[in-house]
């Protein structure tokens, strides 16, 4: 008898999957506990760049003014604040997510698969460990009768469903991978969201918008798709599906001053594909039954 497989798919998953002429073989995880280290916030340095500084006005007048370094930028700032990407921290996201789908790419290859789809991605705090986070990630292995991945071939994941999945193969594309990328941005709000956000404060009756913020968030998901990108080149993609983007806000909350603060996370994820006939997958085109009925 048989030994059962367990499986991510649903039951309409499950059919697509079949029809495409793959099977499921069993359901593979990958995980990563991840120690973030420690790393300054830099409100304060930031905050004495912008500082008022001392300068001569001339010999000829005879006088001391003050002017903030950077002019019009640095008053700007100060009034509509500034960001900066922590690196240590986006370097450490991105690093664990890597791990844990890793792991469960040899997983998938101990058990003859030929792909992992309908892929799903959880991330958090390490409760047990100071600054410490989880990835875990979890689908489904594939294998088909008629092809065996090479040793040097790669094994594509994927968080389409297997219904999607079967449409994908249909269309004549082929994922080649999942593809992520997280940024960790330092958000110094500026004078005018601090002087909005004072209780009782006038400025804090009216509809407004928080420009620091806004401007922050921004760049943050920029970076995180520029990520993204970046590692959908490295494979060879010719597009990316099923994109998702995700946020967490964390307060610093460490002194007084940095209350208004944030520090966003960007987490971007998402699926890179090339049509079949294209490289390494022409074979495969040949020797699947692609359920073209």
């Amino acid at each position: 008898m048989p030994k059962p497989f367990a499986s991510t798919l649903s039951v309409a998953g499950f059919r697509a999957v079949r029809s495409a002429g793959f099977r499921p073989l069993r359901q593979v995880q990958g995980s990563s506990v991840y120690h973030v280290g420690w790393r300054r916030l830099p409100q304060r340095k930031m905050r004495r760049g912008l500082q008022p500084q001392r300068v001569e006005a001339g010999q000829i007048l005879g006088t001391t003014q003050y002017f903030p370094r950077g002019w019009d930028t640095a008053a700007r700032s100060l009034s509509e604040g500034m960001w900066t990407e922590l690196e240590q921290q986006t370097a450490a996201f991105n690093e664990a997510r890597r791990l844990a789908l890793e792991r469960l790419r040899d997983a998938a290859r101990e058990a003859g698969a030929v792909a992992v789809v309908d892929l799903h991605i959880r991330r958090g705090r390490f409760g047990h460990v100071r600054r410490g986070i989880q990835f875990s990630a979890l689908g489904t292995a594939i294998g088909a009768d008629r092809h065996v991945l090479d040793d040097g071939q790669m094994l594509p994941l994927t968080n389409l469903s297997g219904a999607e999945f079967w449409k994908l193969v249909s269309a004549g594309q082929w994922p080649l991978g999942v593809v992520g990328g997280t940024s960790v941005l330092y958000i110094v709000s500026g004078y005018r969201t601090r002087w909005a956000r004072t209780r009782f404060a006038p400025r804090s009756r009216r509809n407004q918008e928080y420009i620091d913020y806004t401007d922050g968030l921004n760049h943050a998901r920029r970076l995180a798709l520029a990520h993204v990108r970046k590692e959908a080149r490295d494979v060879g993609a010719a597009g990316i599906l099923a994109l998702q983007l995700d946020l967490e806000r964390h307060d610093p909350g460490l002194f007084a001053g940095e209350r208004t603060d944030l520090v966003v996370a960007v987490h971007a994820l998402g699926t890179a594909i090339a049509p079949i006939e294209q490289g390494s997958q022409k074979e495969m085109y040949y020797a699947l039954d692609l359920g073209g009925r």
